[in-house]
Protein backbone atom coordinates (compact mmCIF):
# COMPACT_ATOMS: atom_id res chain seq x y z
CA UNK A 1 0.00 0.00 0.00
CA UNK A 2 0.91 3.51 -0.97
CA UNK A 3 0.99 6.11 1.80
CA UNK A 4 0.35 9.67 0.65
CA UNK A 5 1.29 12.51 2.60
CA UNK A 6 -1.25 15.56 1.49
CA UNK A 7 -0.21 18.65 2.86
CA UNK A 8 0.29 22.46 1.77
CA UNK A 9 -0.09 25.95 3.98
CA UNK A 10 -3.34 27.16 5.21
CA UNK A 11 -5.65 28.36 2.58
CA UNK A 12 -3.68 27.00 -0.14
CA UNK A 13 -6.61 24.75 -1.58
CA UNK A 14 -5.50 21.29 0.01
CA UNK A 15 -9.17 20.55 0.81
CA UNK A 16 -9.89 20.99 -2.82
CA UNK A 17 -7.73 18.24 -4.15
CA UNK A 18 -8.85 16.33 -1.21
CA UNK A 19 -12.34 15.98 -2.67
CA UNK A 20 -10.58 15.75 -6.38
CA UNK A 21 -9.16 12.76 -5.26
CA UNK A 22 -12.35 11.40 -3.12
CA UNK A 23 -14.51 11.78 -5.44
CA UNK A 24 -11.82 9.50 -7.63
CA UNK A 25 -12.72 6.95 -5.11
CA UNK A 26 -9.59 7.45 -3.34
CA UNK A 27 -9.48 6.49 0.12
CA UNK A 28 -8.82 9.67 2.02
CA UNK A 29 -7.78 10.17 6.28
CA UNK A 30 -8.41 13.53 6.66
CA UNK A 31 -7.16 15.02 9.68
CA UNK A 32 -9.14 17.73 10.66
CA UNK A 33 -11.84 15.41 10.62
CA UNK A 34 -10.03 13.23 12.88
CA UNK A 35 -9.27 16.07 15.14
CA UNK A 36 -13.03 16.76 15.26
CA UNK A 37 -13.62 13.37 16.36
CA UNK A 38 -11.19 12.78 19.50
CA UNK A 39 -12.60 16.19 21.03
CA UNK A 40 -16.13 15.15 20.84
CA UNK A 41 -18.44 15.40 23.58
CA UNK A 42 -17.42 12.77 26.37
CA UNK A 43 -14.09 11.82 25.21
CA UNK A 44 -10.83 12.01 27.30
CA UNK A 45 -9.49 14.97 25.22
CA UNK A 46 -12.22 17.64 25.28
CA UNK A 47 -11.79 17.05 28.98
CA UNK A 48 -8.26 17.82 28.74
CA UNK A 49 -8.32 20.86 26.90
CA UNK A 50 -11.32 21.76 29.20
CA UNK A 51 -9.17 21.78 32.34
CA UNK A 52 -5.69 23.36 30.38
CA UNK A 53 -7.70 26.50 29.10
CA UNK A 54 -10.96 26.06 31.48
CA UNK A 55 -14.53 25.91 30.72
CA UNK A 56 -15.33 28.91 28.39
CA UNK A 57 -13.74 27.13 25.73
CA UNK A 58 -17.03 24.40 25.42
CA UNK A 59 -20.38 25.96 25.04
CA UNK A 60 -23.31 23.59 25.61
CA UNK A 61 -21.11 20.30 25.55
CA UNK A 62 -19.65 20.80 22.77
CA UNK A 63 -15.76 22.62 21.61
CA UNK A 64 -16.00 25.99 20.40
CA UNK A 65 -13.21 26.05 18.27
CA UNK A 66 -13.32 29.83 17.29
CA UNK A 67 -13.18 30.78 20.66
CA UNK A 68 -10.20 28.33 21.29
CA UNK A 69 -8.49 29.10 17.79
CA UNK A 70 -8.72 32.63 18.71
CA UNK A 71 -6.79 32.13 21.83
CA UNK A 72 -3.84 29.97 20.51
CA UNK A 73 -3.14 31.57 17.09
CA UNK A 74 -2.30 34.58 18.67
CA UNK A 75 -0.56 33.06 21.74
CA UNK A 76 2.33 30.97 20.79
CA UNK A 77 2.64 29.06 24.46
CA UNK A 78 -1.38 28.54 24.42
CA UNK A 79 -0.61 26.75 20.86
CA UNK A 80 1.68 24.57 22.24
CA UNK A 81 -0.15 23.97 24.80
CA UNK A 82 -3.52 22.72 22.84
CA UNK A 83 -0.77 20.92 20.66
CA UNK A 84 0.65 18.40 23.47
CA UNK A 85 -3.07 17.79 24.33
CA UNK A 86 -4.19 17.22 21.30
CA UNK A 87 -1.87 15.74 18.54
CA UNK A 88 -0.95 12.72 20.74
CA UNK A 89 -4.85 12.10 20.37
CA UNK A 90 -5.02 12.55 16.53
CA UNK A 91 -1.73 10.24 16.08
CA UNK A 92 -3.10 7.57 17.99
CA UNK A 93 -6.58 7.60 15.74
CA UNK A 94 -4.86 8.68 12.50
CA UNK A 95 -2.73 5.47 12.75
CA UNK A 96 -5.36 2.93 13.74
CA UNK A 97 -7.45 3.99 10.63
CA UNK A 98 -4.21 3.20 8.41
CA UNK A 99 -4.14 -0.34 9.82
CA UNK A 100 -7.68 -0.21 9.32
CA UNK A 101 -7.23 0.61 5.39
CA UNK A 102 -4.38 -1.74 4.77
CA UNK A 103 -6.23 -4.52 6.55
CA UNK A 104 -8.45 -3.66 3.20
CA UNK A 105 -5.38 -4.11 0.55
CA UNK A 106 -6.36 -0.74 -0.65
CA UNK A 107 -3.46 0.33 -3.57
CA UNK A 108 -3.29 3.83 -2.16
CA UNK A 109 -3.57 5.60 0.64
CA UNK A 110 -3.90 9.43 1.30
CA UNK A 111 -3.31 10.99 4.36
CA UNK A 112 -4.61 14.78 4.60
CA UNK A 113 -2.72 16.56 6.94
CA UNK A 114 -2.38 20.17 7.21
CA UNK A 115 0.51 20.02 9.96
CA UNK A 116 2.47 16.95 7.95
CA UNK A 117 6.08 18.27 8.56
CA UNK A 118 4.94 20.22 11.87
CA UNK A 119 4.01 17.13 13.49
CA UNK A 120 7.22 14.57 11.74
CA UNK A 121 4.32 12.32 9.72
CA UNK A 122 6.96 12.75 7.15
CA UNK A 123 9.75 11.06 8.80
CA UNK A 124 9.89 7.46 10.61
CA UNK A 125 7.86 6.02 7.37
CA UNK A 126 5.08 7.37 8.28
CA UNK A 127 4.42 8.41 4.08
CA UNK A 128 5.98 6.97 1.18
CA UNK A 129 5.31 9.86 -0.74
CA UNK A 130 4.73 13.73 -0.21
CA UNK A 131 2.07 15.94 -2.14
CA UNK A 132 2.36 19.82 -1.27
CA UNK A 133 -0.05 21.99 -2.50
CA UNK A 134 0.84 26.09 -2.76
CA UNK A 135 -0.26 29.21 -3.51
CA UNK A 136 1.50 32.58 -3.76
CA UNK A 137 1.35 34.55 -0.18
CA UNK A 138 -0.83 37.13 -1.77
CA UNK A 139 -3.68 34.43 -2.31
CA UNK A 140 -3.11 32.68 0.61
CA UNK A 141 -4.00 35.45 2.75
CA UNK A 142 -6.89 36.43 0.77
CA UNK A 143 -8.27 33.27 0.44
CA UNK A 144 -7.64 33.11 4.30
CA UNK A 145 -9.07 36.33 5.13
CA UNK A 146 -12.44 35.62 3.16
CA UNK A 147 -13.00 32.20 4.61
CA UNK A 148 -12.42 32.20 7.83
CA UNK A 149 -14.03 35.81 8.08
CA UNK A 150 -10.54 36.99 9.95
CA UNK A 151 -8.74 40.44 10.03
CA UNK A 152 -5.18 40.67 7.98
CA UNK A 153 -3.59 40.50 11.24
CA UNK A 154 -5.35 37.21 12.54
CA UNK A 155 -4.79 35.75 8.83
CA UNK A 156 -1.22 36.64 9.15
CA UNK A 157 -1.07 34.94 12.58
CA UNK A 158 -2.51 31.86 11.59
CA UNK A 159 -0.14 31.77 8.40
CA UNK A 160 3.23 32.29 10.60
CA UNK A 161 1.87 29.85 12.88
CA UNK A 162 2.97 27.46 10.34
CA UNK A 163 6.26 25.83 8.74
CA UNK A 164 6.91 28.26 5.72
CA UNK A 165 5.19 27.05 2.74
CA UNK A 166 8.42 27.06 1.17
CA UNK A 167 10.12 24.31 3.16
CA UNK A 168 7.67 21.81 2.64
CA UNK A 169 7.83 22.50 -1.39
CA UNK A 170 11.16 22.24 -0.94
CA UNK A 171 10.65 18.71 0.59
CA UNK A 172 7.79 17.53 -1.55
CA UNK A 173 8.12 14.80 -3.77
CA UNK A 174 5.38 16.27 -6.16
CA UNK A 175 4.06 20.38 -5.77
CA UNK A 176 0.95 21.36 -7.15
CA UNK A 177 0.52 25.28 -7.92
CA UNK A 178 -3.38 26.24 -6.71
CA UNK A 179 -2.90 29.98 -8.43
CA UNK A 180 -4.98 29.01 -11.02
CA UNK A 181 -9.07 27.95 -11.59
CA UNK A 182 -10.27 24.66 -10.85
CA UNK A 183 -10.26 23.35 -14.44
CA UNK A 184 -6.13 24.22 -14.14
CA UNK A 185 -6.13 22.64 -10.84
CA UNK A 186 -8.27 19.13 -11.99
CA UNK A 187 -6.00 19.10 -14.90
CA UNK A 188 -2.65 18.88 -11.95
CA UNK A 189 -4.87 16.49 -9.69
CA UNK A 190 -5.42 14.02 -12.76
CA UNK A 191 -1.41 13.96 -13.84
CA UNK A 192 -0.89 13.50 -10.20
CA UNK A 193 -2.83 10.89 -9.80
CA UNK A 194 -1.06 9.29 -13.04
CA UNK A 195 2.37 9.30 -11.45
CA UNK A 196 1.33 8.11 -8.23
CA UNK A 197 -0.74 4.76 -9.66
CA UNK A 198 2.82 4.07 -10.99
CA UNK A 199 4.86 4.05 -7.63
CA UNK A 200 1.80 2.09 -5.91
CA UNK A 201 2.88 -1.15 -8.21
CA UNK A 202 5.89 -0.69 -6.09
CA UNK A 203 4.46 -0.84 -2.87
CA UNK A 204 1.51 -3.25 -3.75
CA UNK A 205 3.10 -5.76 -1.50
CA UNK A 206 3.79 -3.87 1.57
Amino acid sequence: MLIVGLTGGIATGKSSVSTILRDAGWPIIDADIVAREVVEPGTHTLEKLKLVFGPHIIENGILNRQRLGQQVFSNPADLERLNTVIQPAISSAMADKVAFWRTQRVPILVLDVPLLFERGYHEHNHVDKIVVISANPETQLARLKARDNLTDMQAKNRINSQMPLAEKVAQADFVINNDGDKTQLKMQVKELMNELRKFAVQYDKK
